[in-house]
């Protein structure tokens, strides 16, 4: 990967609460992830992302012990990446994700997808 993190971590500072999805899923994904996943975190912090600022998230529904599955957690990250890129931490795969709704960011770019959160859902 080619990261412009400068960039990046420009792109995170800018995002509001109000410019994140409001959904339940997300206001949860939001709260529980980083200190569920802190060696991701820091991971993405090395990019510039902010973990909590996710561009879009895939869970599915609650299970009956209270936990939540998201099989995709995408992140805009500016720079380039190989296709191919891989990188897995802990029991989290990152790829560059190949399906995502449109961006509508002019520089280069691409969508780091992350893979499988569990969390307790707490809304």
């Amino acid at each position: 990967m080619n990261v412009n993190i400068l960039k990046t971590k420009e792109y995170y500072n800018t995002l509001l609460e109000t410019d994140l999805c409001d959904c339940g899923y997300c206001r949860n994904y939001r709260t529980e992830v980083k200190s569920a996943y802190p060696n991701v975190a820091t991971y993405l912090e090395s990019l510039g992302i902010d973990i909590n600022k996710t561009f879009e998230t895939s869970p599915l529904e609650v299970d009956e012990r209270g936990m939540l599955d998201y099989l995709g957690c995408q992140y805009i990250v500016f720079g380039n990446s190989k296709i191919d890129y891989y990188h897995k931490i802990d029991d989290v795969e990152f790829r560059i994700a190949t399906s995502y709704p449109k961006t509508n960011i002019k520089e280069e770019h691409f969508v780091l997808e992350l893979f499988p959160i569990r969390l307790i859902y707490n809304q």
